[in-house]
């Protein structure tokens, strides 16, 4: 808006006539002149020293925070980008490696095979030839093939130990030490059983922790399993087992990257991890999700995800000769440690900037309008009702004065407030005490009567059960002064005193209590459910004529519990329910008192809700808080 605009958007404020501002623009910016009239208003409502900060903040704030943004962000996506390449160009070396290690593992199995093709034919020739002594023939072929097995490490040392057993399962190895642990376990375990079933295909074997055919139980082996036959006749000449230690594979990719991470893994298609840089990895299975992750792509998978809470990046390769998967997980942290070091150096400079901006306006503020914005703090503290405390004002001036008519003032209030909360509140707990006071002797007479009854009808257990249900309610009742008490507390006053009018009017109605326990700790206060349970009776079944049911069910929401009380009495017709709700019947004094106290011991926000038709029954639901322990009001 040019010169022109300005000078008559002021002249339209100044004669309070805002509508002339959009009426004289003849460009339409009539929007935009009105945002900054907002603006302008807003702007004189602040305090000096708000002014001030308002202007000094922008100036430091602004540029030193999109400097950091970008700086940050364009230096953490170069370090992502070069770190993404050099982890596929290190994952690709590394799978290389390790196919190579199973490629020799196989070829170690070929081998083997060819020289024990050998070995034992010749052995087998030369006993039927020269009758040799089977006990020294049987030494000299056990030395023989263990030398070529031995060759055959030396050729291929990725290869730990290798066992092979002929056909009258005597076993031969690279090491006596893999000859320990239980001969049974091992020709009757699954491992054996496939190869044995096999028809001279390599068969590889998960990476496992096992017993027999090892060097150490305790360290992880792959094994690759082989029927040695006769390459002539196809005769089985025996079975053979390669083994390859958890370590040679982990100690390929355990140096390799720049960045320290958080380490490389080998996952299978179970989505166990059976090689890792950390041992305690070892064997242990992966999330579902993340297994399906892993593996749903065919070649590379590059990904930022959250691991424990803390971002990783993740790479995923795909080994040439089997379905396992490389994985390499870098902390974002740990990566992106140089720009956050910059970022944060541009934060330190920032914030002593903006601290001196701060102190300076603080300090010109002070020195114009301390004592006025003092005063005006107080203000909005009594604005929100928190008059307890005084002002304290150190100045002697004309503020001063106005602080110390204030106090005065403040003073006066607060006890008139006191006296008057004390009173409400004495009188409302009288009222109660009252009401309470009115419902206890009229059933205690009642009662007194049904045991007498009984006793002169000849029914003594049935007065003996009445007369302890008596004494229960009133020991619930009485609950050692307490006014907040268990709801398993007033659920089992409530069974007592059903108990006493069911046996009254046994023919009238019948009762269900459905409570869950977890709500049986939490508090409730005393007699709430009695009186709602009483207008059921006299008010809803007693004039129904029929047999009828009440229902007590409880219930929780949120933080908040529910007990509701039903039942199929003649109910209320919309005219008494309106006068209910209203509080004008006063026959409902049970009902009002309960809301009453309920409000009183947990605020205005809880209480009862009834809802009712006449002929179908009524329904009363108590709402209250999710409180545990004893609590008391205020």
């Amino acid at each position: 808006m040019g010169m022109a605009g300005i000078v008559q958007t002021g002249f339209a404020i100044y004669n309070g006539t805002y509508s002339m501002v959009k009426g004289y623009d003849s460009r339409g910016n009539g929007e935009d002149a009105e945002v900054s009239i907002g603006i302008m208003n807003w702007f004189r409502r602040q305090r000096i020293q708000s002014k001030i900060i308002i202007i000094y903040f922008p100036l430091v704030f602004i540029p030193l925070v999109l400097l950091g943004f970008f700086s940050y962000t364009i230096n953490t996506e170069a370090v992502i980008k070069k770190t993404k390449k050099n982890m596929i160009d290190e994952s690709l070396l590394i799978t290389t490696r390790i196919d190579t290690i199973l490629s020799n593992a196989e070829s170690f199995a070929n081998i083997a095979m060819l020289d024990l093709n050998k070995e034992i034919k010749l052995k087998t020739a030369e006993r039927a030839e020269l009758w040799s002594n089977e006990t020294n023939d049987d030494y000299v072929l056990r030395n023989q093939i263990e030398t070529k097995l031995d060759i055959a490490q030396l050729i291929f040392p990725d290869v730990e130990s290798a066992v092979f057993i002929d056909r009258a399962h005597n076993a031969y190895s690279t090491d006596a030490q893999l000859l320990g642990g239980s001969a049974l376990e091992a020709f009757s375990s699954s491992m054996f059983e496939e190869v044995e079933k096999s028809n001279g295909i390599h068969v590889w074997f998960p990476m496992q922790r096992r017993d027999f055919w090892v060097m150490d139980p305790n360290k992880a082996i792959l094994t690759i399993g082989k029927k040695i036959l006769d390459t002539e006749t196809m005769e089985t000449l025996g079975y053979l087992f390669v083994n390859i230690e958890e370590k040679t594979l982990s100690k390929v990719y355990a140096p390799v990257g720049p960045v320290r991470s958080n380490g490389y893994y080998i996952v299978d298609n179970r989505g166990m991890i059976i090689s890792s840089s950390d041992e305690g990895r070892i064997l242990q299975s992966l999330e579902p999700e993340q297994t399906k992750e892993i593996f749903k792509q065919q070649t590379e998978l590059e990904d930022t995800r959250t691991v424990n809470g803390e971002k990783m990046l993740l790479t995923a390769m795909a080994f040439n000769h089997s379905d396992w998967k490389l994985v390499n997980e870098i902390s974002l942290k740990d990566l992106t440690k140089e720009t956050r070091q910059v970022a944060n150096l541009i934060l330190i400079v920032g914030s002593i900037c903006l601290l001196l901006a701060l102190i300076g306006a603080i300090i010109l503020s002070q020195s114009i309008a301390a004592p006025i914005i003092f005063l005006a703090k107080h203000m909005n503290r009594i604005r929100d009702e928190n008059i307890d405390r005084p002002v304290q004002m150190k100045s002697q001036d004309e503020i001063g004065i106005l602080g110390a008519g204030l106090n005065i003032m403040l003073g006066r209030v607060n006890d008139l407030l006191v006296k008057v909360k004390e009173e409400q509140q004495s009188k409302r707990e009288y009222e109660l005490a009252l009401i309470q006071e009115q419902i206890k002797p009229h059933f205690f007479y009642n009662t007194l009567d049904l045991i007498y009854v009984l006793c002169k009808s000849g029914e003594s257990e049935e007065a003996g059960k009445a007369t302890k249900a008596l004494a229960d309610y009133y020991r619930v009742g009485l609950s050692n002064g307490k006014e907040i008490i268990s709801i398993r507390e007033e659920i089992r006053h409530v069974q007592n005193y059903l108990y006493i009018q069911s046996a009254r009017y046994s023919d009238l109605f019948d009762f269900q209590i459905q409570v869950p326990n977890e709500l049986l700790n939490y508090t409730i206060p005393k007699l709430t459910l009695q009186p709602l349970i009483e207008n059921a009776i006299y008010h809803g079944l007693k004039e129904k004529g029929s047999f009828g049911h009440i229902t007590i069910e409880g219930y929780k929401q949120g933080d908040r519990i529910f007990i509701k009380v039903s039942d199929d009495g003649v109910g209320l017709s919309a005219e008494q329910l309106s006068e209910l709700r209203s509080r004008k019947e006063r026959e409902s004094f049970g009902l009002r008192s309960v809301e009453e106290r309920i409000k009183l011991y947990f605020g205005e926000r809880y209480g009862i809700a009834i809802h009712s038709a006449q002929g179908e029954g009524t329904e009363i639901t108590v709402e209250m808080p999710m409180r545990n322990g004893d609590m008391h009001h205020v």
